[in-house]
């Protein structure tokens, strides 16, 4: 948003393009730990959660460094410094789940708020004294990587070690092996949903050019704000589903999630007029009048939107139930929708495609979550596959 306000459209689509290469690397490397370290059961130590997410980070940053060595190098400096923000970010998703199971909600709180001021001011600062976007990316990645380490990385393991009474742990490797069964289908499952979001980018600018994909990147942020609360509002479900779930009532999880999504679907309309309506008016006064709305394409951002907490909450429910291979599902159909959509609409569409596709993308993903969780309720027999 920074960008969009104080340099050209040409910098904002390279930098939204840049995100759109080393994203679906640094999704992968998350391995769904917030939603596995919430759901697995039993749970596994901190430590081991810890090592398998530094270890997967640290092999994101070489595969992002090394292709783009190889395919462009002179952006090579500053997709490292991208790849150091994405990993701070990715550090940060996965900390807030240990710290959520153990009731820590006010320590993500203050965390965000501090990681949010930090990178936004580092932003605001080099920006306004460099106007470069290189340096920029530096120092928010620097900013970021020292809050997330510093209100989210040690509170968590001082928690941990604060555990004394916990039983006895099977062995490292055991731990490490079972956080790996249930993270890598999350990972790729994520990853590729990534793609939902990253891949109009790629059409938008082969098709429309740089500034076009700055455009679409900006108002992707309504959505991209959208899906961030929604997916909160879903992760917090997940204590009374468990509970729901424990108690023998798994049968109704599917139920639950439907009526969970219903209630928030209608909360959500008001808001998600209001919020077009708004966004319409004031980016063109906020971005200098390069980022504007049409009716067209607010229409299916805003389907989009309203269909988001269907598809997060039964995801959440296949999540819940251990189905975590299962959730790979999901994602290959509702990004297979997504990049149909975007090849077969943006050319002659433009925006009002992409955002075409990615309702189609949003509502796919939460019918077959339903399907899956029909399917497999119908039995009484449980433990996912995880």
């Amino acid at each position: 948003m920074l960008l969009a306000r104080f340099t050209d459209q040409e910098t904002v689509g390279r930098f939204s393009l840049m995100l759109a290469i080393a994203t679906p690397f640094f999704v992968f490397a998350q391995l769904g730990l917030r939603t596995v370290s919430l759901t697995l059961n039993p749970d596994v130590r901190f430590g081991s959660y810890a090592r398998t997410q530094t270890a997967a980070v640290s092999i994101a940053i070489a595969v992002v460094a090394a292709t783009t060595a190889i395919g462009n190098p002179g952006l090579l400096a500053g997709m490292v410094f991208v790849a150091l923000l994405k990993t701070a970010d990715v550090f940060s998703d996965f900390l807030s789940g240990p710290l959520q199971r153990r009731h820590r909600s006010r320590t993500i709180l203050v965390a965000s708020i501090v990681y949010a001021v930090a990178a936004s001011a580092a932003a605001a600062i080099t920006l306004t004294f460099s106007g470069d976007l290189v340096p920029t990316i530096l120092v928010v990645a620097v900013a970021s990587l020292l809050a997330m380490y510093l209100f989210l990385f040690l509170p968590a393991s001082r928690v941990a070690r604060s555990e004394t009474s916990a039983p006895v742990r099977p062995a490292l490797r055991i731990e490490i092996r079972r956080i790996l069964a249930a993270g890598v289908p999350l990972g790729l499952t994520t990853a590729i949903l990534s793609l939902i979001s990253t891949f109009p980018q790629y059409i938008v600018t082969a098709s429309h050019g740089a500034d076009e994909t700055a455009r679409f990147a900006v108002i992707l942020y309504v959505y991209a704000l959208a899906d961030l609360v929604t997916g909160t509002i879903s992760q917090a479900w997940i204590p009374t589903a468990q509970y729901q779930l424990s108690h023998g009532e798994g049968n109704k999880t599917l139920v639950l999630a439907v009526r969970n999504a219903a209630k928030w679907t209608l909360v959500y309309i008001p808001i998600v007029v209001i919020g077009l309506i708004a966004t319409a008016q004031l980016f063109p006064l906020i971005f200098k009048g390069d980022y504007t709305l049409s009716f067209a394409e607010a229409v299916p951002l805003g389907l989009a939107i309203l269909a988001l907490p269907l598809a997060h909450f039964t995801a959440i429910a296949v999540a819940i139930e251990n189905y975590y291979a299962h959730s790979l599902i999901l994602a290959i159909f509702s990004a297979g929708v997504a990049i149909l959509g975007c090849i077969a609409l943006i050319p002659s569409l433009g925006l009002t495609g992409a955002f075409i596709a990615l309702f189609a993308s949003v509502v796919t993903r939460a019918l077959i979550a339903a399907g899956i969780l029909l399917w497999f309720l119908r039995t009484p027999v449980k433990g996912g596959d995880s």
